[in-house]
Formats: structure tokens, sequence, C-alpha cells
């Protein structure tokens, strides 16, 4: 089977479909003249290696989205707010929080459960790559109730807080905290899901709050009603 070689022309529509109205004329423009010089060294180098051309063509994709993401950072530099830009923000944040969280060393939280009846309780788990996670009751003895069970196993440890993180991001803002931005974000709630609102410190790239309602869609075996909002140092 022989694919066809994308030329200047296809290359050009793709930027109209892909981008639509999102981006600026000139900036559309820099991308397109980047595209084509692409296209002509990626031609050049096909020919004289077809034997590699699997390879090849997965390399040069990797570039081509490579210049798609530094075209993103030149549109942030330029004070560009779109639809584009924000996105590849938002990527390029999820991006980073999963690597910090995979490369965490240890993790503390403090989690406060709200009861539909008004009363609450406090819990602090204590994470350490390698060790038992050790979860205690701030105002109660003995174990974790069962109903309460499967939202303290979400904060037991740094890939829990990474798989409780994993819907789609919505960003809701930026503060200033103690010299370091803090961006905002929230997961809507959606297939049975309850929405979540959580904070990123910038500097580290690392959930420092996550704040939510309880419900079985979200912890299983968990009743619905309660609220609860976790707190995190690593």
């Amino acid at each position: 089977m022989t694919s066809k070689r994308p030329n200047g022309t296809d290359l050009d529509e793709l930027l109209k479909r892909a981008l639509a109205d999102d981006l600026p004329p000139d900036a559309a423009a820099e991308m397109r003249e980047g595209l084509a010089r692409f296209h002509q060294r990626t031609a050049r180098r096909e020919d004289g290696a077809a034997s590699r051309a699997p390879l090849f063509r997965k390399t040069a994709w990797a570039a081509l989205s490579l210049l798609f993401l530094i075209s993103g950072g030149l549109l942030q530099g330029r004070g560009s707010r779109n639809p584009l830009s924000n996105g590849i923000s938002l990527i390029k944040t999820r991006l980073a929080v999963s690597g910090e969280l995979a490369a965490a060393e240890s993790m503390f939280c403090s989690v406060r459960v709200r009861r539909p009846d008004g009363a609450s309780v406090d819990y602090e788990i204590a994470w350490h790559a390698g060790s038992r996670t050790e979860v205690r009751a701030g105002r109660a003895e003995g174990p974790v109730p069962e109903d309460l069970a499967s939202m303290i196993t979400a904060f037991s440890s740094p890939s829990a807080v990474g798989k409780l993180l994993s819907g789609g991001w919505r960003f809701s803002g930026t503060s200033r905290e103690a010299g370091c931005d803090v961006g905002t974000y929230a997961i809507p709630a959606g297939d049975g899901q309850p929405a979540l609102e959580f904070s990123i410190d910038m500097c580290t790239s690392l959930p420092v709050r996550i704040a939510g309602t309880g419900g079985a869609g979200l912890f299983p075996g968990s009743p619905d009603g309660f609220s609860w909002e976790a707190a995190f140092k690593y």
C-alpha cells in the first residue's frame, strides 16, 4: 500500500480546518511557513530513505506536533488568548502535574469530610515511597468507616490522586500565593460523576487542594450527600 504525500496545499487546508478562526493571521502565516519548510525537508529525506519510511513518518509527525506546541508558546508570548493557546497551556499543565505526581517521594494529605447531618471528621494520610500508607482519624478511633474507605483510598498516594484528577479539566482562574501562581481548575460533573474543584501550585506543578461532593459514582460504596476537602504537602 502506498500513502499520499502531503503537499503545501494539503498543509494549508489542514491549518484552515484545525485552527478555524482561533489563530491570529500573522501567527498563522508563521506556522504555515514553518510547516512548508518542514515539508520540504521531509520530502527530500523520504526520497533517500524509503527503507526507513515507517519510523521516519512517526518521527516526522512527532516533529510536526512539536511545531504546533512551539507555535502555541509563541501565541502565549504575544499575550494572545484564544482557544488554541488556552488548550495547549492546559495540556502542558496536565502533563507537568502527571510527571511530578509520578516522581513524588512523599505526600501528606489532610481530609475533612462533612456528613449530610452536618457532622465532620478529619483524616490525616501520610505516604512515603516504599512504605505503607498511614491513616489517622483526627477525632475518632478505630478504622475508617466502610462508607468512607474508598474516598480515603483516593488520597492514599500520589498515583491515586493522579487517577482522581484524570477527567476533563476546565481552567477557572489564577491567584498568587507565597510568591507562586496557583491555578484553579474544575472537572465538571457528568456520567454519574460529581464535579471536582482543585488548585495546582504552578511552581511545583503539584495539587495543593481538591474539593468536591461524595457519591458512589466517584467513590464506590460511598453515600451521596457529604462534601469533602483535601489539602496536600509533599
